[in-house]
């Protein structure tokens, strides 16, 4: 019974642990798994470690300061079907915070 409400206990406390610190993703995996998005990409890899890089660096300096139930849905978010993404982490904490930037400078991975 006391494993039962261990458990339980755990299971409750995972969102807010999750939402607290800022998930940890294998950048150079995750790039080199990569699709590239025209044959005549050549720098896809570089790419895209620079701005999972810098991505992970903003969010790294802006974590506490998001609201935590933003930071935990966006956290959970991006781990479902695919690969997860510290620039579609920022991404989305920007458009639930209302502060998005321009469709433009988004990296096209196939999101709107």
């Amino acid at each position: 019974m006391l494993r039962i409400a261990s458990l339980i206990m755990l299971l409750l406390a995972t969102p807010v642990a999750w939402a607290e610190e800022l998930p940890r993703f294998d950048i150079a995996a995750m790039c080199k798994a990569a699709p590239r998005l025209e044959a005549s990409d050549k720098d896809t890899d570089q790419n895209c470690v620079r701005d999972e890089t810098e991505a992970r660096r903003q969010l790294e300096q802006q974590w506490a300061s998001f609201d935590p139930r933003q930071r935990e849905m966006c956290a959970r978010e991006t781990t479902v079907g695919g690969a997860p993404s510290y620039v579609d982490v920022l991404t989305c904490i920007q458009m639930a915070s209302g502060n998005a930037p321009p469709a433009s400078t988004r990296r096209a991975r196939g999101n709107p």
